[in-house]
């Protein structure tokens, strides 16, 4: 190589040695920089190129286009640019097609350069195939028509297919239907999915060889130079917290299948994990082609980040600082917060995080989430409510605020500066500040050009003061100013190349725009009534065999589900039933409705009497679980038996089948006649006043549905309205607008405002809205007490 090598790239070599032994050795090496600051450039893109081409590692990293797109330990560089990657998490199936365009507009007008998102494999491939090699059932319309908009937009792309994705997301996204593949003898008799168990790689590599070729055809390597596409796919997500811990071995040989299934299938551009420590370091030629990346929730704690960006550094050297995830909010989960009323989440700690992870070098930073957006129908994790609003820069009515101004501000100063960030160096200095918690450190950029971070970690106070910043290698003069922060403030003093006077320096980033709101908006509608209809149960019954759980019957949603089971006694018997704890079981008898006790564990019991009898249970299935061995749980009641205790939560189950009971089970007749379409005739359904107790006959319904109507003015010319229900019921069920499922409603809360998809709405006199609900009774029973339909009066804007 040393005697075919060009001679530009022989002297890129050379002056690579040149800049390292600087860095190295300030003090012998700088009077050169100091006296011709024009090198600087010229020796920083040598040290890029050399390292873009695996010179001074000991193994090199491999790139199928290298001259489209490659990293070393400082950046990305696309079509021969070094580019900052400034990116935010947008789900597309968190919000309605028709408002992707909306947000991908406040994305772009933020100064963000890319977007990510996960795929949920359970989304785009929701019943069970025939087998490996069947594809019929996949349909990835949805992630073609993300990526197609994106690029319009003018966005790379970060795309995470899984095949687990955890994002507070039905079973981590993996599909229902997959638990019924998993053998009766495994390796790891507590886990099967995420391990090495050749069953579930085979049908991992089913589901790359159904996404990665949509995922090929829009990389980058695909496109026209300058035109944006998929920059980096990842394969696992947050693998060192799978429960319980899985050997190096197992994880290593599950991301090369993998990594060797998303190759086959056309993906070219760089792969990565995220909070995989086993990828870090690896020498297995397939898995040195992946890098590690970080995920960084905080809160006020952001000085906590240090230790892990240097870890990441440590066992990484060779690959740009990554975040995956960075705080852009948080979720919020069934009876506790919502996620604005969360303590941690403000403009100024979104904006010192950013600076704090900018002054550790990194180059790629993804928010999490930058829109959150909805959970739809029964998508969510087991108990995530239905908004999935996460406080983020853009929330989920779409509109935005003093976290979206912060970003903003910081993609105009990227905008500018990111192409000298992602070269810049950390410079050694002697700090002195006038507070202990106010803190400062230097980059210093190719062409000379110095940042001097300023933060503190105080949430509670502004800071003022006066800084001396001095480096220790003489190469500069010492450097004064006087620096004013708000609470938990943090900015950067910019000093152009050449300037040594922080007077004439700037100050970053600088503030947004105030946001003006319209000051007339359309009046809240209060609805006072509603027609209510009691579900009569299934239409048709199908007998279950022993332990078949709702994925082995068929149904991969987790609305509510009717059992049925036909007893004889001689005696009163308690009748136990087995199912996931925290689901929740309702039973009549002989039509009328009897206590069961046991819902938040895993066996619910009811009495049943002496004689010939019928019994109903209406099973409720409070979600999914998104992580580690609940994740594999079948969902439904697996068992039921007959037995002579007392009901308690202690009842051993018998031996054998002689107290066995036979189930069979069926949905509602309002799931299978879709009762929450617009056309739907209600005119039998009762009349019910708003604020009515439910009725208290018994039996009282398992389930009772509700039909609310309401209109809405036509729209004010300039002027943008996002609509929500603010709903106070008594039950659990879910929602439907116009033949559009809004969610999940918890009479727990903390959510009672839902958001309205302005897309799915009817604005105009005589064009009416439909609401149903679905409510399974509680303590209370099963009644809507209010419900209103308002704007968003904090969001509003003028266009």
């Amino acid at each position: 190589m040393k005697k075919t090598l060009p001679l530009t790239v022989m002297t890129c070599v050379r002056a690579t040695t040149w800049l390292h032994a600087a860095i190295k050795f300030p003090a012998i090496i700088g009077d050169p920089l100091r006296r011709n600051r024009r090198l600087l450039p010229t020796l920083f893109a040598a040290l890029a190129f050399s390292t873009c081409l695996g010179l001074g590692s000991d193994t090199k990293r491999a790139f199928a286009h290298p001259e489209r797109i490659c990293y070393d330990n400082q950046c990305l560089t696309i079509d021969g640019k070094d580019v900052f990657i400034f990116s935010g998490a947008f789900h597309y199936f968190r919000c309605p097609k028709p408002l992707w365009a909306d947000r991908f507009q406040k994305i772009k007008a933020a100064g963000f350069n890319c977007v990510e998102t996960y795929v949920p494999w359970n989304w785009h491939e929701r019943e069970m195939p025939v087998g490996l090699k069947d594809f019929s059932k996949v349909d990835l319309t949805d992630l073609e028509d993300f990526l197609n908009l994106a690029e319009s937009f003018g966005l790379y792309v970060i795309v995470r297919p899984g095949p687990y994705i955890c994002a507070e997301w039905d079973t981590g996204g993996f599909p229902q239907w997959l638990l019924t593949k998993k053998p009766a003898q495994i390796s790891h008799p507590e886990i099967w999915l995420r391990t090495d168990d050749p069953v579930y790689l085979a049908w991992c590599r089913h589901w790359y060889d159904a996404v990665c070729p949509v995922i090929a055809k829009h990389q980058i390597t695909r496109q026209p130079r300058g035109h944006p596409g998929i920059i980096l796919v990842q394969l696992e997500n947050e693998y060192d917290f799978v429960k319980p811990k899985l050997p190096e071995e197992v994880m290593l040989n599950q991301i090369k299948v993998l990594a060797q299934a998303a190759q086959t299938n056309g993906i070219e551009v760089p792969l990565f994990t995220c909070l995989t420590h086993a990828v870090r370091g690896a020498t297995d030629p397939l898995v040195r082609q992946v890098f590690d990346t970080c995920n960084f929730y905080p809160l006020w704690k952001v000085d906590g980040v240090q230790g892990k960006i240097d870890q990441l550094r440590r066992e990484q050297r060779d690959a740009p600082l990554t975040t995956t995830e960075l705080q852009g909010g948080w979720f919020a989960k069934v009876g506790g917060k919502l996620s604005e009323e969360q303590d941690g989440l403000s403009a100024a700690q979104i904006n010192n995080l950013t600076l704090f992870v900018l002054q550790n070098g990194e180059t790629i930073l993804n928010y999490y989430m930058l829109f959150g957006g909805t959970n739809p129908g029964d998508w969510a994790a087991r108990g995530m409510i239905s908004s999935y609003d996460y406080n983020a820069p853009i929330r989920e009515c779409g509109g935005v605020g003093d976290r979206y101004q912060r970003v903003w501000a910081l993609g105009q100063m990227l905008r500018e500066h990111g192409p000298r960030l992602v070269r810049a160096v950390a410079v050694d200095t002697e700090t002195g500040t006038s507070q202990k918690d106010v803190t400062v450190v230097e980059r210093r950029a190719p062409d000379g050009g110095r940042y001097f971070f300023v933060r503190t970690s105080q949430h509670a106070e502004s800071r003022m003061g006066n800084a001396i910043v001095s480096e220790k290698s003489g190469a500069f003069p010492a450097i004064r100013f006087d620096y004013q922060l708000e609470p938990f403030g943090a900015k950067i003093l910019y000093l152009p190349p050449g300037v040594d006077d922080a007077a004439r320096g700037e100050w970053l980033p600088k503030a947004a725009p105030a946001i003006t709101r319209p000051g007339s908006l359309p009046s809240a509608i209060t609805i006072s009534s509603a027609r209510r209809q009691a579900d009569p149960g299934p239409s048709h019954w199908t007998i279950l065999s022993p332990g078949e759980g709702l994925a082995q019957a068929g149904i991969w949603d987790s609305r509510c589900a009717f059992y049925k089971a036909e007893i004889s006694s001689s005696n009163e018997m308690s009748l136990a039933m087995e199912h996931p704890a925290g689901d929740a079981v309702l039973a009549t008898v002989n039509g009328l409705s009897t206590p069961c006790i046991g819902h938040t564990s895993a066996l619910s019991i009811c009495k049943v009497p002496a004689g010939n009898c019928v019994v109903r249970l209406l099973y409720e299935n409070c979600g999914h679980d998104n992580g580690h061995i609940e994740m594999e749980n079948p969902r439904g009641i697996l068992s039921a038996y007959l037995t002579n205790e007392t009901p308690a939560m202690t009842v051993p189950k018998p031996a054998g089948n002689d107290n066995a009971v036979q189930l069979a089970f069926g949905s509602p007749n309002g799931v299978e006649n879709e009762w929450w379409q617009p056309e739907l005739k209600d005119a039998n359904w009762q009349s019910v006043a708003i604020g009515t107790s439910n009725q208290t006959t018994n039996p009282t319904p398992q389930l009772t549905w509700f039909r609310l109507s309401f209109e809405l003015p036509a729209p004010i010319a300039g002027i943008w309205v996002p609509w929500q229900l603010r709903l106070d019921a008594n039950g659990n069920g879910f929602m439907y607008l116009n033949g559009h499922s809004i969610g999940r409603y918890w009479q727990a809360g903390p959510q009672r405002e839902f958001f309205l998809p302005e897309c799915w709405l009817n604005f105009g006199a005589g064009k009416k809205n439909n609401l149903t609900l679905s409510l399974r009774p509680l303590a209370k029973g099963a009644s809507i007490q209010s419900a209103v339909v308002e704007p968003y009066a904090a969001f509003a804007e003028f266009r």
